[in-house]
């Protein structure tokens, strides 16, 4: 906005022309930004169609009948099924019921398992936060 002010200050000479100017030149920028928007809102709507185009929507698994409405419970039921799992097994581990030590592959797959299910729950920035964490306590 300061650049077009700026502008309008150098070329143009009286003070009812500058305000004209300046309102006309800045309600441009603003059509230009608009339609900037237009534009990425318009292409993020065609990807998300042609995602459901290509990949189906829960809409079309409740019309398969019961065996859509199995999936769909299915994909529902997964965070927390994953989530109370891990809990359980972290529980089992680090209360001591369950030994790792004895069998190395065993306890990497248990730390792949918790920032796979880590990962999917909370996001990939969880997963960035505590891996300093435990890998301080894997060298250990």
């Amino acid at each position: 906005m300061k650049d077009v002010g700026d502008l309008v200050d150098r070329f143009v000479t009286t003070g009812a022309e500058k305000q004209e100017a300046k309102a006309l030149l800045l309600e441009l920028q603003h059509k230009q930004e608009m339609e900037a928007l237009k534009l990425s809102l318009e292409t993020e709507q065609e990807f998300n169609q042609r995602i459901k185009d290509l990949e189906g929507t829960a809409s079309d698994l409740s019309q398969s009948g019961w065996m859509g409405k199995v999936v769909l419970f299915l994909r529902g039921a997964q965070r927390p099924v994953w989530g109370y799992f891990v809990a359980f097994m972290d529980y089992m581990v680090f209360a001591g019921r369950w030994s790792l030590n004895a069998n190395e592959r065993l306890e990497s797959a248990f730390w792949i398992i918790n920032f796979l299910v880590l990962g999917f729950l909370f996001g990939e920035r969880a997963v960035k936060n505590v891996g300093p964490l435990v890998s301080k306590m894997m060298k250990k």
